[in-house]
């Protein structure tokens, strides 16, 4: 094929989703095809229009399969970047109101860190038990109301550029837990 390609891209960057030329001679030939016939050959880029759409900078990423980076691309929101430094992991137990939704957890831990909400790379529920099923230390323990169910909610924290210390991830964890729990009583981790 011989021909030219359309080129576009973010920034002066130039990134080729469109290669188009006319067919060789020999390959309509090759098709049953005599010499009165010509043709335009055209291949898309989808991938790299995918990556124009959604800010991706490395065509690799498309077939990442880190959960953090695959689960990007079932839309075409903006891609966020994901850090290959390990995560910091803590986990909260908290008295939440009965009729409080998972999806709300991750909106109020990321209000509650403000600035700092970019090191959130999930909020998970990994357990959930209503107040009848709490042994009665447990309930002591929370300060938790019938009114209420316990979370075991696992906070998960990787910054792009660092690994958070322990003091770091600790002083974030007590930041989430305050925006979350709603029981009487409280364990912090820093002093």
């Amino acid at each position: 094929m011989d021909g030219a390609q359309l080129d576009v891209g973010p920034e002066g960057a130039w990134v080729e989703v469109a290669e188009c030329g006319r067919a060789h001679p020999a390959v309509l030939a090759r098709a049953g095809l005599d010499g009165t016939w010509s043709g335009l050959a055209l291949g898309l880029g989808l991938d790299r229009m995918l990556m124009l759409r959604k800010g991706i900078p490395d065509i690799r990423l498309l077939r990442e399969a880190a959960p953090a980076v695959a689960a990007q691309m079932t839309d075409l929101a903006p891609y966020r970047p994901v850090s290959a430094l390990p995560p910091v992991r803590r986990d909260l137990s908290i008295a939440v109101d009965a009729h409080d939704r998972a999806e709300d957890l991750g909106d109020r831990v990321r209000d509650a860190l403000g600035e700092d909400a970019g090191v959130v790379e999930a909020v998970e529920i990994r357990q959930e038990t209503p107040y009848a099923g709490l042994p009665p230390q447990a309930r002591a323990r929370l300060g938790v109301r019938p009114d209420q169910k316990n979370l075991l909610v696992r906070l998960v924290l990787r910054p792009l550029d660092r690994t958070l210390s322990d003091a770091e991830a600790n002083v974030l964890r007590d930041r989430a837990y305050a925006a979350l729990h709603q029981g009487s009583a409280h364990e912090w981790t820093t002093p």
